[in-house]
């Protein structure tokens, strides 16, 4: 469900697009196709605070961008 998801940064840029989803033991990491590449963002709250699936769209806080 979340693969094609359209990812948006705090203030509203287009971040890029959830190609996979890692399910890895500890949690699982969205992998995003970014304009630099690829991203991979752990799927926590703190780190993806909106889940949007009828829109396809989350908002994410990407680890080299926090504050």
């Amino acid at each position: 469900q979340l693969v094609g998801c359209k990812t948006y940064l705090i203030d509203g840029d287009l971040y890029g697009e959830v190609i996979d989803v890692l399910n890895l033991p500890g949690q699982d990491v969205l992998v995003i196709k970014t304009e630099d590449g690829e991203s991979l963002i752990p799927f926590v709250h703190q780190l993806v605070p909106t889940v949007d699936i009828k829109a396809k769209k989350m908002v994410v806080i990407p680890p080299e961008v926090q504050l």
